[in-house]
């Protein structure tokens, strides 16, 4: 049967389907019960254990190579119509590609008849120029299942368009060939204990410029890479691949507008250079050389790339990001979330197999929590809750046309904090529904909304691998709409995310060795002197004109953040209270004078460069009007308190957790509703990391906004979760704790909770907090937990009024 899944990935071809079904199992080409259907053509139905009938149908498209909304939504209502369950459908085009996609319905809202928009879908793509590989191997695993001789389920169905099923496949070759071709290919890096880092580099380069080629920019070869190495074989050099061909087009060809860009390419053949010379004028932060990644002289030996070029060359690349209804099994941009995680948790973060906590969050939570806490977060702000959740829901219509105009005005200003960023999962989900509810409430999708929506997202990541992904699927998503006439462009066609999504310290921040708040009160006296604010405006401007390109350079945009940061400090030190540097009592000494401390501080300034701090990297939203971010959502690192350690080298680990302690205890003082006489409940020497998280990135909210993060749910239970306990019950109220008691979030061993809490608050959290536990029985596709949630708090007798307090 090979012979018939090489003839099927090769081409639309609807005889050679309905053979191919006709030896999968029971199959019957001639029409049954269904009616006839327009859009569609009835190719036969696949018969199920139970006798459950499936129809495999066959739909035109302009192009298969694209998810195709409108026939998707057609499909499915006359599914909805015909009371389906599933469907086997195969989008086609003219140029003989296709998509063949499994459709079926989730009990997503419980009815007794589907809604259209209660199917799901998850396709594989033929391409008659690819491999397609994917296809390929999941048509084999189909035929596998017939060989059992067992009866062909409906699950068993889902299991071959299984994205879980597929990212594992593809890991487990990309595991292989990262670890035993291309890190061994590597020659001259040092120190050698990071080569990864150098070699993961190279794998986000390769694959931003594989949908860049996807998408006709690179000569108007979708397959451009991989022409690129066979076209240098043919010059006879060895071994200088990476150094004459692929370092021009990484740090040069994509540096500048079409035709005008410095002939640093002469070497190469004329057809070459015309490409590189024609290449979009990307920018973007990750075809700069890196300090300390590509200033080492290294390069990779030819067999090295050749062997990863083949692998990943293999697969089709699709550039659209999936969505929690439609997934694409292609190599497409979640894959790149799935890489990071599986090589932080299975080789670290220098070659050794050490757990750091690392778990992607699937799709379908992702989406769950970044609707939960949107719906919230416009409760908070006056939308009525009903309203709110209604909206997110998909239903505009609940609310009235003024209110429409307040939401919109909203989620188009909400600024969305990951401080666990990973690959940017969160980020691009928050994108996603923005853009949704934005169109349903008017706003049409534009890549000017789209690129405003995405200014007001920010992340932060200790490893430097998993900012480079997040950037880059940030980046794919504004730059798959783009229009082809904008390959011409001569003004930079990304936005400068290198000041939104930062490698940094989430939980611990400081300048030198002195740790600093999360964020600084609203009310102090010397942000407000007039040589501080104009320091400041001045650095949101310099950070505005950098994410678009206006001329600012980030040595510009840094020299801004070092005169700001002197001048408050100078005002904190010199005046009638002479405060201590950051308003931290007892932790510089306190015989110190007030000019030793400014020469101190300028000293440490004047060096340049300094670790990660929330209150000066995300100066426009923590010292703005807002003083806090709207939403904190994520999926912070479980680690165990004896694995805890600064991955900075700053401190020891034991010392790591003594400042750890320190600064949540600080935070939850200055945010919370603690006094001297009532102090603030102090983290347990055993605590997990993800802890610190709660309690750090709490305090990273303003008044009014709203936290949800996935976690281990050991605080709930154990000794040393009784602190984190307190903070919620007297300082940051919680809204919901869900629990899925039938699937766990993530291939780990790890049982989860998702919570979602309201902002720290002054005031204690009143007696009678209505306080959500629910306990999921399905998976979390098939809950309508939107409404679960809604109809509980109407239950309980949650109220706006509450919301907003």
């Amino acid at each position: 049967m090979s012979l018939g899944i090489d003839s099927l990935a090769e081409r639309y071809n609807p005889d050679l389907l309905v053979e191919f079904f006709e030896n999968v199992g029971n199959f019957d080409p001639t029409p049954h019960q269904f009616a006839e259907n327009e859009d569609a053509e009835f190719l036969g139905a696949l018969f199920l254990e139970g006798g459950l009938e499936i129809p495999l149908l066959s739909v035109a498209v302009g192009d298969a190579q694209k998810k195709q909304k409108a026939p998707f939504e057609k499909v499915t209502r006359f599914m909805s119509d015909q009371v389906l369950d599933a469907a086997l459908v195969v989008f086609h085009d003219e140029s003989w590609a296709y998509r063949m996609a499994l459709v079926h319905v989730t009990a997503w809202r419980g009815r007794r008849k589907p809604l259209y928009s209660d199917y799901r879908q998850a396709s594989l793509l033929v391409e008659p120029v690819s491999y397609n590989k994917t296809f390929r191997r999941q048509m084999e695993r189909l035929l596998d299942l017939e060989a059992s001789g067992k009866p062909l389920t409906l699950e068993a169905l889902k299991g071959v368009f299984s994205l879980e099923a597929v990212s594992r496949a593809f890991y487990k070759e990309f595991a292989e060939v990262f670890e035993d071709k291309l890190v061994p290919g590597i020659v001259g890096y040092t120190p050698r204990e990071r080569v990864r880092d150098f070699a993961l580099a190279f794998v986000a380069r390769v694959l931003f410029l594989g949908f860049v080629a996807k998408k006709g920019w690179l000569g108007g070869d979708e397959r451009f890479l991989p022409r690129l190495y066979a076209r240098y074989r043919e010059s006879g050099s060895r071994d200088r691949f990476y150094q004459d061909w692929l370092e021009p087009l990484f740090f040069s060809a994509l540096k500048g507008s079409p035709g005008s860009k410095p002939d640093a390419f002469r070497h190469l053949p004329e057809d070459v250079r015309r490409t590189y010379r024609e290449a979009p004028y990307l920018n973007g932060e990750l075809f700069n050389r890196k300090p300390g990644v590509d200033d080492q002289g290294a390069f990779i030996a030819d067999q090295a790339i050749e062997d990863f070029f083949d692998f990943v060359f293999a697969y089709n690349f699709t550039i659209e990001e999936n969505t929690a209804s439609d997934a694409d099994l292609e190599l497409n941009p979640e894959f790149l979330g799935l890489i990071l995680e599986k090589l932080v948790n299975t080789v670290g973060v220098d070659g050794k197999a050490t757990e750091l906590g690392a778990h992607y969050t699937p799709r379908v939570e992702v989406d769950l929590m970044v609707r939960l806490a949107l719906a919230e977060y416009l409760a908070r702000q006056g939308i009525p809750l009903e309203g709110a959740y209604r909206l997110m829901q998909g239903e505009a219509e609940a609310l009235s046309l003024e209110l429409r105009d307040r939401a919109r005005v909203l989620l188009k200003e909400a600024k969305i904090l990951d401080p666990a960023v990973g690959s940017g999962a969160f980020l691009l989900g928050a994108l996603h529904v923005l853009e949704e509810a934005l169109e349903r409430l008017g706003e049409p999708r534009t890549l000017s909304l789209r690129r405003a929506l995405m200014q007001n997202l920010y992340g932060v990541d200790a490893l430097p691998w998993a900012v480079w992904m997040a950037e880059l699927r940030l980046w794919l998503a504004y730059f798959v709409d783009l229009d082809d006439k904008a390959r011409a462009s001569r003004e930079p066609l990304l936005p400068s995310l290198g000041l939104k999504v930062r490698q940094g310290d989430s939980v611990l921040q400081t300048i030198d060795k002195t740790p600093l708040p999360a964020r600084i009160p609203p009310d102090d006296i010397a942000f407000k002197k007039p040589e501080v604010r104009k320091a400041f405006d001045e650095l949101v401007r310099a950070k505005d004109d950098y994410f678009h390109n206006r001329g600012v350079s980030l040595e510009a945009v840094e020299e801004n953040e070092r005169v700001f940061l002197g001048r408050y400090i100078e005002a904190l030190l010199v005046g009638k209270a002479q405060k201590r540097a950051l308003g931290f009592e007892g932790i510089e000494d306190p015989s110190r004078r007030v000019d030793e401390e400014l020469d101190r501080i300028r000293a440490l300034l004047a060096g340049g460069e300094r670790s990660f701090v929330y209150f000066l990297d995300f100066a426009e939203v923590l010292l703005g009007p807002r003083g806090g971010f709207d939403i904190v959502i994520g999926n912070p690192p479980y680690l165990r308190q004896e694995n805890i350690q600064d991955l900075s080298g700053r401190f020891s680990p034991k010392d790591y957790k003594a400042r750890l302690q320190e600064v949540v205890q600080e935070d939850l003082k200055r945010f919370g509703p603690y006094t001297p006489t009532s102090p603030p409940p102090k983290p347990a020497g055993r605590s997990d990391l993800y802890t610190y998280f709660y309690a750090r990135s709490l305090a990273l909210l303003h008044g009014k906004g709203v936290h949800a993060f996935v976690v281990s749910n050991s605080w709930l239970d154990v000794q040393y979760g009784a602190w984190l306990q307190r903070v919620f019950l007297e300082a940051a109220p919680l809204r919901y704790v869900i629990d899925n008691r039938v699937k766990r979030s993530f291939e780990a061993d790890v049982n989860t909770v998702i919570t979602v809490a309201h902002a720290l608050r002054k005031q204690k959290v009143p007696r009678g907090w209505p306080l959500l536990f629910i306990a999921v029985q399905k998976p979390f596709e098939e809950t309508d937990l939107l409404e679960e949630a809604l109809m509980a708090s109407v239950e309980v007798g949650f109220t706006p009024e509450e919301a907003l307090a």
